[in-house]
């Protein structure tokens, strides 16, 4: 079996990815910087091996996992740093802190995270040297504090669904959990696997979203027509003036319209090679949501 490195245990997608890759036998090597170390689950602390420092950190590793996050200090020159110690150690496989819609189809400024992710795919291809680096992308997450969250594409206390545009391109969604599993799978894959590791747990409009969301709560949605995508730029625009400092005034619509513009789409999905994972639906989570509110965290 591929011996994993994980960077970025500590977070919640890290801590998922990690358990995934204990689910299935395999005990990675967890780097862990001093001051964070407590804020690692004591279960995973115990099953795996925790380091502190690069030295030696690379040694033996066949997978790089980071879901490390923050600006683009962390997201191009950490993650380029890791690169360059998996590549002088011999690593083959190197996969980054995407997790995301498909940012290599947005054009420069419209995402801001994207530019700096997609500035880091463009160095890490000149300094990858033998390391195959795969760009792990399953859409929006599905979970509560995010499409129901962070995006504002509905609003599940008011009922709402906001739309601009005419919502018939189709957008992936995808859980924390089988974000997770995937990755798992494309860390221990011992065959090779595509640099644009397109994954999902469900692909639908947003017409088909709203209808599902609806179901999975048992009560209707109304559908708040904002306007036009044109009006979308505008509008991200003027919050960006407005506001400059504040990102969370308009970062949530720049995600928002790369998913209603049809730009941020995925491409073939993987799901197929790995039957074993039975990924979550939009209408499954938000049943669970609905049924069991303090489940999803």
């Amino acid at each position: 079996m591929r011996k994993v490195l994980v960077v970025g245990s500590t977070g919640n997608l890290g801590s998922q990815i990690t358990q995934a890759l204990l689910e299935r036998n395999c005990h990675p090597r967890l780097l862990v910087r001093s001051g964070s170390r407590q804020k690692l689950n004591p279960e995973i602390a115990t099953a795996t091996e925790v380091v502190e420092d690069l030295g030696g950190a690379f040694d033996g590793i066949d997978t790089v996992v980071s879901a490390v996050q923050g600006g683009p200090e962390t997201i191009i020159d950490t993650q380029l740093e890791l690169l360059r110690g998996a590549r002088a150690a011999g690593v083959s496989r190197f996969i980054p802190s995407d997790f995301s819609m498909n940012l290599f189809g947005l054009a420069e400024g419209e995402n801001i995270n994207s530019d700096w992710r997609r500035e880091f795919a463009r160095r890490a291809e000149e300094e990858r040297g033998s390391v195959d680096v795969v760009h792990v992308l399953q859409g929006c997450f599905l979970d509560e504090g995010v499409l129901f969250g962070f995006l504002n594409a509905i609003d599940l206390d008011r009922n709402e669904a906001y739309l601009w545009g005419d919502g018939n391109a189709d957008m992936q969604f995808t859980t924390y959990a089988d974000t997770a599993a995937y990755t798992a799978e494309a860390a221990l894959d011992e065959q090779p696997v595509p640099s644009r590791f397109y994954i999902a747990g469900d692909s639908l409009n947003f017409h088909r979203l709203v209808a599902e969301v609806s179901t999975g709560l048992g009560r209707p949605l109304a559908v708040q027509r904002l306007g036009t995508l044109a009006e979308l730029d505008t509008e991200i625009q003027t919050r960006m003036s407005r506001e400059p400092a504040n990102p969370m005034a308009w970062l949530p619509l720049m995600y928002w319209r790369g998913m209603l513009n049809g730009k941020g789409a995925l491409g073939p999905l993987m799901n197929q090679r790995y039957p074993a994972i039975q990924p979550t639906t939009v209408r499954e989570y938000v049943s669970e949501l609905a049924h069991h509110p303090t489940a999803r965290a």
